[in-house]
C-alpha cells in the first residue's frame, strides 16, 4: 500500500506546483492596475500632440501657399 502512495507522489507534486503557479498568474493578471508614478500627472498622457494622425480628418485647414511661408497672401496676387 505504501508503494502505491509513493508512486503517486511525483504527479501530486507536479499538480500542486502547477496549481500554485496558475493561482499566482491569475492573481497578477486579474489584479487592478496601479499607477506607477503619481507625480507624473495625466497631462502628458492625454496631450493632443501624440504623433497619431487621424486618416478621416481633413489634411489641413490652411492652403499650400500659407504653409510654404512665401510671405505673400492670396490678396497680394489679386491686386
Amino acid at each position: 500500500m505504501l508503494k502505491d502512495l509513493a508512486a503517486l507522489t511525483p504527479p501530486a507534486v507536479v499538480c500542486v506546483a502547477f496549481l500554485v503557479g496558475l493561482v499566482l498568474l491569475l492573481r497578477r493578471e486579474m489584479a487592478p492596475r496601479h499607477r506607477v508614478r503619481e507625480d507624473a500627472g495625466s497631462e502628458g498622457d492625454i496631450s493632443g500632440n501624440n504623433g497619431i494622425v487621424d486618416a478621416k480628418a481633413p489634411a489641413s485647414a490652411t492652403g499650400s501657399d500659407e504653409r510654404e511661408g512665401s510671405g505673400r497672401s492670396a490678396d497680394d496676387d489679386a491686386s
